[in-house]
């Protein structure tokens, strides 16, 4: 599978990176920007100077070198690219997702699974008045958010990125904290049970390891724990890099940085401006999904003013998925497979029909979802969640399937408009929003999305139909 980042420096890359000071740094910019490609050669700079000090020691110990990522996808991608960079000797160099990590630091055996998770905490919602999804989604940003012994904090601290609705007053909190966070603990600890959250606390308090440089791509989607435990294990002169853009967050995850203990001088802080993965047609529509989302400093809005280059109009299927599946192996007859790369990308991973579409016309692929090594072979079709396509980039991207029953989610409806207007401020809509600009920003050259014009899904009214060419199949 043809990986696409020519690690080459720009010349806004390059001013990022020409000295390497000790300490940590930010780096943000929208879908396109160029973060994973500068998180890579800042990794390369930063490893280069550590290895240039150490050679000046008595006795030089190896580098010792961490990059993490959030899902296992993007961690392949990472190796993959990064060891085309690192030198083979005098470093040691680990590159993993968080929990990965955890699990390695603190020898943990069994780890409650997200689902098992969730399945306990449900069962306490349960018998309350909260309503069962975003009660969850409430819970596991609280555990996340806030260390064990300090979460009534959460009583009176500001819901950073959790949106306007539905409201959570202080009773309500107490609710949440009483009758659902603090009996799933109390469980936990009866059974003697561990989740990746308590992973993330016992290394966020003790010393295992000092890195010397450490890089986190897509940073937005860390919890608070995680980045408070990440930053335990670092040396006093580590290197330490974020990358981020909280426009593209799609997880129940937020934080500031000044509550994981970073203070951020102007000289630690950068955004990357320019768009160079999408055309300018792809970063107007994926610009679009977002309008009227609040975007905090963390995030970055998509900029088609300095998107790479012109090309063809987004494609917007409508028909039955079958049709759908149809005309999206037909488009496959156009591009040189052999040079270029496709994406299939569903929110729930769901390719009934095309899997053995692909087949009988031929065309071989590969499964990304929760694959830890890149594909070594040579097809250049790939299926995947939008999920666990955060990171990397296609020159093609097709999403069929994406109708409002797969898509939608509403705001209840005794809850206010947001500020920016309708449910702008219900954060489950705005992270679906998030999902699919930032899904469709993994394309170089062109966008196919498709749905049912019968279930049409919501994200479409705020698409203007000049964005796109409308095709009905």
């Amino acid at each position: 599978m043809k990986a696409l980042i020519d690690v080459v420096p720009t010349a806004e890359q390059l001013a990022l990176f020409s000295r390497v000071i000790p300490g940590v740094e930010v780096i943000r910019g929208a879908a396109g920007s160029g973060k994973t490609t500068t998180a890579l050669l800042k990794l390369r700079s930063s490893v280069a100077f550590y290895l240039n000090r150490a050679r000046r020691q008595v006795n030089p110990k190896p580098v010792k070198v961490l990059v993490l990522t959030y899902n296992r996808t993007l961690r392949g991608y990472i190796t993959e690219l990064a060891l085309q960079q690192l030198p083979a000797t005098g470093i040691s160099l680990e590159i993993s997702t968080f929990n990965k990590w955890a699990r390695r630091l603190t020898g943990a055996g069994n780890v409650l699974d997200f689902e098992q998770t969730d399945r306990l905490l449900r069962a306490n919602i349960a018998k309350t008045k909260l309503d069962p999804e975003f009660g969850l989604e409430e819970a596991l940003y609280v555990l996340g958010r806030f260390a064990t012994e300090q979460l009534d904090d959460y009583l009176s601290t500001r819901r950073e990125g959790r949106g306007s609705t539905p409201r959570m007053e202080r009773p309500a909190r107490q609710i949440l904290l009483d009758e659902v966070i603090r009996p799933y603990i109390d469980h936990k600890r009866m059974h003697g049970l561990v989740d990746w959250n308590d992973l993330a606390c016992k290394i966020a308090s003790h010393d295992y390891e000092q890195c010397d440089v450490v890089v986190v791509d897509e940073t937005q989607d860390f919890s608070a724990n995680e980045i408070r435990a990440l930053l335990r294990q670092c040396s006093p002169d580590a290197s330490v890099t974020f990358v981020l853009d909280s426009a593209q967050r799609i997880y129940t995850r937020n934080f500031n940085w000044v509550e994981v203990g970073v203070t951020l001088r102007s000289d630690q802080s950068h955004r990357l401006q320019t768009n160079y993965r999408n055309t300018h047609q792809i970063a107007r529509f994926a610009s679009a999904m977002l309008d009227g989302l609040t975007i905090d400093d963390n995030g970055t809005m998509p900029n088609f003013n300095t998107a790479r280059g012109t090309g063809p109009k987004p494609i917007v299927l409508k028909g039955e998925y079958l049709d759908q599946v149809s005309a999206s192996v037909e488009f496959l007859g156009g591009i040189d497979l052999k040079k270029n790369s496709v994406a299939f990308l569903h929110r729930r991973g769901w390719f009934r029909d095309l899997i053995p579409a692909l087949h009988r016309a031929g065309f071989a692929f590969v499964e990304l979802t929760g694959n830890s090594e890149w594909p070594q072979g040579e097809e250049n079709i790939a299926l995947c969640t939008i999920h666990s396509s955060k990171g990397l980039e296609f020159d093609h991207v097709i999403m069929i399937g994406l109708d409002g029953s797969i898509l939608d989610v509403n705001a209840p409806e005794d809850e206010e408009e947001g500020e920016e207007g309708e449910d702008a401020g219900y954060e489950p809509s705005a992270r679906l929003r998030r999902l699919i600009a930032m899904g469709i920003g993994r394309a170089r050259d062109s966008v196919m999305i498709g749905f049912k014009p019968s279930d049409t899904p919501d994200i479409m009214r705020f698409v203007d139909d000049e964005l796109y060419e409308g095709r009905d199949v």
